[in-house]
């Protein structure tokens, strides 16, 4: 598996010292999160330090990563920029770092836009990533509660909440999302 200390240092080079604030609360939620559900707590640092190494690329760089991993952008997600960095990251680090683990690749690809049946992993960075330290949102103590608790609700809570504020804004709803909202809206 890969050394977190030279994760924790590439992203302190990378990312700026907000980003990497953000970055290290997850790795934090993420560490507490995989422990409490039985999830590889390695792996999940793993997909926590590298969730957003390609947050602060220039959108053609994100471009050029998406498209070396294999992801053809729908017209929701070309209209999406801010989702981006999530897929980038998945061509970034399969051929930068060599993680070739699936599930981490998933985690961090899916960690913005959710999907349907995502992995435990996949579950833990998304929550992670909604409810770190650093949050402050409104609902966000609700979330965190949620997620220490019952981390399907939390999924099915957190996409319902995902899905309305798109609809509130007005922007487009890819078909991750609505697969991951259709999923998990049917669990009890």
């Amino acid at each position: 598996m890969h050394d977190l200390d030279k994760l924790d240092k590439l992203v302190k080079e990378t990312l700026s010292e907000y980003r990497y604030y953000h970055t290290v609360c997850v790795v934090k939620q993420a560490r507490k999160l995989a422990k409490q559900y039985g999830c590889d707590v390695q792996k999940a640092a793993v997909a926590a330090y590298l969730h957003d190494i390609c947050k602060e690329m220039n959108p053609a760089e994100q471009l050029h990563w998406i498209a070396k991993f294999g992801i053809i952008l729908d017209d929701i997600l070309r209209d999406q920029a801010k989702t981006w960095h999530g897929m980038a990251a998945c061509g970034y680090i399969k051929e930068t770092l060599d993680i070739q683990d699936m599930d981490i690749l998933n985690a961090v690809r899916y960690h913005t836009i959710a999907r349907g049946k995502m992995s435990l992993l996949e579950e833990i960075i998304y929550m992670a990533d909604l409810t770190s330290d650093d949050r402050d949102y409104e609902d966000v103590e609700h979330f965190r509660l949620l997620a220490k608790t019952n981390l399907k609700q939390a999924m099915k809570e957190a996409l319902a909440y995902s899905v309305e504020s798109l609809v509130s804004m007005e922007q487009g709803i890819c078909q991750d999302t609505i697969d991951g909202y259709n999923y998990y809206i049917k669990l009890k």
